[in-house]
């Protein structure tokens, strides 16, 4: 646990490791724990995986630069999955079987990662996966874990805004296709009732898709009083530009993934125009609007600094998605302490501390985990945010 806390409590502002930006590193040794890392660096969810490689990188040369784990470095192997859940497995397959990591983590989208649980399981080896949704928090076998978020848990923050804060207690849902839809859909249905929103129609698209009016127009006709997209692409901000354009001006919510920066820079304009976009985030994209008394407010002070000092900007959503998976690899190979000689052993030591993680706190949520859960989030950190004059602003907290 003290690499952990070095990292999340102090992150000292230092001079960092240069490695290669992708690809495999250098270095055969059974001296260095090897993690593999599945993100995508091509494809259409190249904006989400980019960032989760630079919060990873940042975490595993924080830990190294102060002394490693057990005297040991942490290594990243990084493998492009190009957007494809074959790719994805392909990948896995490949870290475990040819460069004989210890441990694996998808780090782009839920559906990507899906693809690599029966790969871990397979092949026993502790993976961890980038999973919005709730559908497989029991489906995860004995090598998966999720330490990420679950749709279930931050629907009523959504819903408790649009009903308490807005007076509304209609809505719409556009659901992309894809894991991470389904599971939303599920949800949404689970969860609306009792948070008093009636769900008028459900609308679907594709990730990849570019004209979104024919499910615009079917959410215009519903009368409903506000839109949810769930999505985690491109699409999913594409659709508010053009609700926007077609004179839909009820209140859009969003999932995580539209508040990336990137997207929000493609289309300022709509994301501003009233009632202002609300989208899910991170505590750490805001944290200097966090109260002083917030618990994480330092934790993501600390390592926005350091994120600036080496990347030139300020972390998002996606960076914090890969730092936060690192931080808990990087706890429990400091719990395991390893046998490196062995790779198997290795592996299944691991895979006990991960079981055996108890009220670790990070930027999403503070888990522990058992042989029976292994997604575990006990607190949830999501807030939300919405846009103005080229800023975030933070709107709700879960605690508020």
């Amino acid at each position: 646990m003290d690499s952990v806390k070095r990292i999340a409590l102090l992150m000292p502002v230092m001079a960092l490791l240069a490695v290669p930006s992708f690809g495999c590193l250098q270095g055969e040794s059974a001296n260095t724990y090897r993690i593999g890392v599945i993100a995508s660096q091509t494809g259409p969810y190249s904006i989400l995986g980019l960032p989760a490689i630079d919060g990873a990188r940042l975490i595993a040369d924080e830990i190294n630069e102060s002394g490693g784990i057990h005297g040991k470095q942490l290594e990243l192997l990084f493998y492009d999955d190009k957007g494809s859940s074959t790719e994805t497995a392909l990948a896995a397959q490949r870290a475990i079987e040819v460069d004989k990591v210890v441990a694996v983590a998808c780090m782009s989208a839920t559906g990507l990662s899906h693809s690599m649980i029966s790969v871990v399981n397979d092949n026993e080896i502790p993976g961890l996966i980038m999973s919005g949704t709730g559908l497989v928090d029991d489906q995860l076998g004995v090598w998966a874990f999720k330490p990420i978020a679950s749709e279930k848990d931050y629907i009523p923050l959504l819903f408790g805004y649009l009903r308490d804060d807005l007076g509304l207690n209609t809505c719409a849902g556009l659901i992309e296709n894809s894991g991470y839809g389904e599971g939303g859909e599920h949800f949404l249905r689970l969860v609306a009732p009792a948070e008093g929103i009636q769900m008028i129609t459900y609308q679907h698209f594709d990730p990849g898709a570019t004209d979104m009016t024919p499910q615009l127009a079917s959410i215009r006709a519903s009368g409903a009083e506000s839109f949810l997209i769930w999505g985690s692409g491109p699409a999913g901000a594409l659709a508010v530009k053009q609700a926007r354009e077609m004179g839909i001006m009820i209140p859009i919510v969003t999932t995580p993934a539209q508040s990336s920066p990137a997207y929000y820079e493609s289309f300022t304009e709509y994301y501003e125009m009233e009632p202002s976009l609300l989208s899910m985030d991170s505590k750490l994209t805001m944290w200097p609007q966090l109260p002083d008394s917030d618990p994480d407010r330092e934790m993501c002070r600390l390592f926005t600094e350091s994120f600036i000092s080496r990347y030139g900007r300020s972390p998002a959503m996606w960076d914090a998605v890969g730092a936060q998976l690192m931080m808990f690899i990087a706890d429990g190979v400091e719990r395991a302490n390893p046998d490196l000689g062995d790779v198997l052993k290795a592996r299944s030591q691991i895979r006990d501390a991960f079981e055996t993680t108890t009220n670790l706190s990070l930027f999403m949520g503070t888990y522990p985990m058992s042989p029976t859960d292994h997604y575990g989030r006990v607190v949830h950190k999501e807030v939300l945010v919405t846009f103005r004059n080229g800023e975030k602003i933070l709107v709700k907290t879960m605690t508020d």
